[in-house]
């Protein structure tokens, strides 16, 4: 198996609730009573919309770099955090189109 690692946002919201958010993954997201609970459940969502995606024949959907998130804090974010998501090898580099020599 191979890692896939997305970054997620986490917000606590109004009711005071939390919310972690996967931007990369279309902005899945996923409430917890604690963060914890929030990042827990996120990445379970995150690991079921990669797989229906190879499922469906779709490629692993790309990850940003830590560079490219926006480096502006949100007014109710309090924290990144990082998920991995396992992928199959080949699903995650797939066989080039092409055959090298030995």
């Amino acid at each position: 198996m191979y890692r896939v690692w997305y970054w997620a946002m986490i917000d606590r919201e109004s009711d005071g609730r939390f919310i972690a958010s996967i931007p990369d993954l279309g902005d899945l997201a996923a409430y917890g009573d604690t963060d914890k609970d929030a990042i827990a459940h996120v990445t379970h969502l995150a690991s079921e919309h990669v797989r229906a995606d190879v499922d469906d024949g779709q490629p692993v959907p790309q990850r940003r770099h830590f560079s490219e998130m926006p480096s502006n804090i949100r007014s109710k974010e309090v924290g990144r955090v990082i998920v991995p998501v396992e992928v199959g090898r080949r699903k995650a580099w797939p066989t080039p189109p092409y055959h090298m020599s030995p």
